[in-house]
């Protein structure tokens, strides 16, 4: 996190490098997202139609399921990324308003492109509009702040050191984007997995009865691996931002939450592997990381709202 508090990258040559190469390739990031974004949902309104109904003269709905699961790898995709690329914006000599506007424009946006999946959904394929309007917005809020940032990094352009203010936006921001992620990973166990411990234990070990088949040792390391890693930087961030409140019990706080991410993931190994009846591990790891999720998330939140000195002294 040291983009927060250094005002003098291009005085660090390290730091200076490891910045222009992460802007470069996140250039490269939003450049390809157009193209992925097509082939995966649709830039019109028909291709997008055509994935979440597959066939306008015979439509059938995308399983929930498939749907949350898509949107849970954009969310985390999203959040990081503006995450990061605004830590380093911030550091742009120019009127903070405008800071505020292009910073709130992409969370914001990217909240509500993908919670607009949802009223195509479930309410009317009208939403479509919308989600392509949040989407166009997300690509060029982020797009600007990219060639704003890439500007002042490859040119002589001076620095400034951001203001406390900008960072409360960025941080809150943040927070507000994980209470959301962690409501979307509930709805997404729920569609999977259930809150059933029988139907936890079914998912993993199969039931000729439902028709479903043991998870493979490959498969359900294609999906821990992953995991291990984007769990540990999206908790780790949002860990490293309350460690900056009043609040109590950090230690545990961050014990629980870092040690409930570890049981969830590799629990379904033991439930595979192991005994069935370690559903009930996993239920509870899920559930406690998620109400420890939302619990930090309104920690930052209510410490940046009450201005608090040493609240987010950023990092």
């Amino acid at each position: 996190m040291r983009f927060f508090i250094s005002s003098n990258i291009k005085n660090n040559a390290p730091l200076y490098v490891t910045v222009v190469f992460f802007l470069l390739s996140s250039f490269l990031y939003w450049f390809v997202s157009w193209f992925f974004y097509h082939f995966k949902f649709g830039l019109t309104y028909a291709r997008m139609y055509v994935y979440f109904f597959t066939d306008p003269q015979f439509p059938e709905k995308l399983p929930l399921g498939q749907l949350l699961e898509d949107l849970h790898v954009q969310f985390f995709l999203s959040v990081t990324f503006v995450l990061v690329l605004s830590s380093i914006f911030i550091h742009k000599c120019m009127r903070d308003r405008i800071k505020y506007i292009l910073i709130s424009l992409s969370f914001l946006s990217g909240i509500l492109e993908l919670l607009s999946s949802f009223g195509v959904y479930f309410i009317s394929p009208v939403f479509i509009y919308l989600k392509l309007f949040f989407f166009y917005t997300f690509q060029l809020s982020t797009g600007a702040m990219l060639f704003l940032a890439l500007k002042l990094y490859l040119s002589k352009e001076r620095e400034e050191p951001p203001e406390r203010s900008v960072l409360y936006t960025l941080v809150f921001l943040f927070a507000v984007f994980t209470i959301f992620f962690a409501v979307l990973n509930f709805f997404l166990f729920l569609s999977k997995l259930g809150l059933n411990p029988q139907r936890i234990a079914e998912y993993y070990t199969g039931s000729p009865g439902s028709f479903v088949r043991p998870k493979t040792l490959s498969g359900m390391l294609g999906v821990i691996d992953p995991h291990f890693i984007t769990m540990g930087i999206y908790l780790f961030t949002l860990v490293h931002f309350a460690f900056f409140t009043n609040v109590k019990r950090k230690v545990l706080l961050s014990s629980l939450t870092l040690g409930f991410a570890l049981v969830d993931n590799v629990s379904g190994l033991f439930i595979r592997y192991l005994d069935p009846s370690f559903s009930y591990l996993k239920l509870l790891s899920f559930l406690g990381l998620t109400s420890m999720m939302i619990y930090l998330s309104l920690v930052v939140m209510v410490s940046i709202l009450k201005h608090r000195a040493k609240a987010i002294i950023l990092l």
